[in-house]
């Protein structure tokens, strides 16, 4: 699956171009909410001004495609919106009605699908799409990621106890929690064989631990990596940068090193990029890769913002600065509340 255009609005900027200034800079403007660091989008405070501003900005950026499906992966949906009683365009009770406004705001006339598997959710719907354009049964799908600021869901993280009031501090040996943040992130794909990225590969396992909690062993990471490797036809060797999950979560982060370990032995370059933007949740998946892969398209790998010193539990470091990208395929690596993990192999063709 080739993606063809890519968009991004978030706490790095209005433009892709912008997120990439700020990822290879090591810039970050942060929001903070009921004293803990935010990730906030930089547009109006209110909830639906904001996302009809981003909305509008997207559509500027990528004109709807001719003949277009539209897959929309989100963990909170409109409740943004409803927690003030807002009316967000076409009367949003329900998820469905809620992404049927979003078409609408973008200019796709295909009725949307709806993907909620937690911080996976634009993940979901990026592999719905790779069915889809695989078997025929679509020629050219939209997949947004999409995750606006909520009550409901920054005081269920911090009832779990699961953020930080600290920046995010991806596989530091300083590591205590999340960062939240919000973003849209849009990739247009197609079933083309030629040049561009690709999704060559993707694979996903469960980890059974626990809501919050993570194999240690790893094997459930090792698992979906493996598998996305299979899939892709490419062996560990042939990967040249990984983009971790790296939440700055203790718990998670054992598990997330200790399979890629298991995977590589010597893990290669690796970055997270949830300390500039923070962790997005469902919107994660697409606006991560829409980051990425503009930043390896400059010919660079970003630093990861937070990471200062290593823990050496984890056996991995990310880089404190940019450096170039070879040129190889990445490895792209997530996990989601529940168990979720997802891998996916992502390679550049001419």
């Amino acid at each position: 699956m080739r993606i063809t255009a890519r968009a991004l609005v978030s706490a790095a900027g209005l433009s892709l171009a912008d997120a990439v200034h700020c990822a290879l800079a090591g810039e970050r403007a942060l929001a903070s909410r009921e004293g803990r660091p935010f990730a906030a989008i930089p547009l109006a405070s209110e909830w639906a001004h904001r996302l009809h501003g981003a909305l509008d900005l997207l559509a500027q950026a990528l004109p709807a495609p001719a003949d277009a499906l539209l897959n929309i992966g989100s963990s909170s949906w409109q409740i943004g919106g409803a927690e003030h009683a807002e009316r967000v365009g076409v009367l949003a009770e329900s998820p469905p009605t809620f992404a049927a406004g979003i078409a609408l705001r973008l200019g796709i006339s295909a009725a949307p699908r709806c993907f909620s598997v937690a911080c996976v959710s634009g993940l979901a719907a990026l592999d719905a799409a790779r069915v889809g354009l695989a078997t025929g049964r679509a020629r050219q799908v939209r997949v947004i990621g999409l995750e606006l600021d909520n009550a409901f869901t920054r005081q269920g993280f911090a009832a779990m106890q699961l953020l930080s009031s600290t920046p995010c501090k991806p596989f530091d040996r300083q590591r205590d929690g999340l960062m939240l943040g919000e973003a849209i992130g849009v990739l247009d794909c197609d079933a083309g064989e030629g040049a561009g990225w690709h999704l060559s590969g993707s694979g996903s396992a469960l980890d059974r631990s626990g809501p919050t909690s993570a194999d240690a062993s790893g094997e459930p990471v090792a698992a979906a990596i493996r598998l996305a490797l299979r899939r892709a036809g490419r062996a560990p060797a042939d990967i040249g940068v990984v983009k971790l999950h790296g939440a700055g979560s203790p718990m998670t982060e054992p598990a997330e090193a200790a399979g890629l370990r298991a995977v590589f032995g010597e893990v290669p370059p690796c970055v997270s990029l949830k300390g500039l933007m923070g962790h997005t949740l469902g919107a994660s998946g697409p606006a991560e890769i829409a980051l990425l892969t503009a930043c390896l398209d400059q010919g660079w790998v970003p630093a990861t913002l937070g990471f200062d010193a290593a823990d050496p539990a984890l056996g991995i470091a990310p880089s404190t600065t940019a450096r170039r990208w070879d040129g190889r395929p990445a490895l792209v690596l997530a996990m989601g509340f529940g168990g979720q993990v997802w891998a996916g192999v992502l390679e550049h063709r001419v």
